[in-house]
């Protein structure tokens, strides 16, 4: 009986580190999660563009969820956006419009669209975005949603007029 306990003591030593988060060292001493955020990009890959401005800084929420904002939109990205962790640990994005990146802790301006998942006054229910990569999470899915369009660069960014 005594062996049967040793045993089940290191099988569960052994398997803990696979309940785990996976973490990495940032290079300056302190440890990242290896968790990419929710990125969802359209499944259409086409040249239009959206032209409406969105400004703030680009952040994750405590949902994993990519923002524009705290409590901004949800961000679909364009069909060849793409996210990577740096060898630093950070969360870099880079546009698939105009190839021009982004780091999580940014401040970001972008063109796009807006769309609404709240549900409409009518007590309706929001209807998913077409054409995405993957469904949006509903911790994501809430409030607004913000379809990326060509992200600026920070020289750009730097240009536009002061709100």
């Amino acid at each position: 009986m005594k062996n049967i306990g040793l045993s089940v003591m290191a099988f569960s030593l052994l398997a803990l580190p696979g309940c785990t988060e996976d973490t990495v060292a940032a290079g300056n001493g302190r440890t990242v999660s290896e968790a990419l955020p929710v990125f969802v990009r359209n499944s259409v890959r086409n040249d239009l563009e959206l032209e409406a401005l969105l400004q703030g800084r680009l952040v994750v929420d405590g949902n994993g969820c990519l923002r524009v904002g705290e409590a901004g939109p949800f961000v679909i990205w364009h069909h060849d956006s793409r996210i990577e962790r740096t060898d630093d640990g950070r969360i870099k994005i880079t546009d698939g419009y105009s190839d021009n990146t982004a780091y999580v802790g940014d401040e970001v301006a972008m063109g796009g669209g807006q769309g609404n998942r709240v549900p409409p006054a009518t007590g309706g229910q929001a209807g998913a975005p077409p054409n995405v990569t993957e469904p949006i999470p509903a911790a994501c899915a809430s409030g607004e949603i913000w379809t990326a369009g060509r992200l600026m660069t920070e020289a750009e960014r730097q240009r536009l007029p002061k709100h």
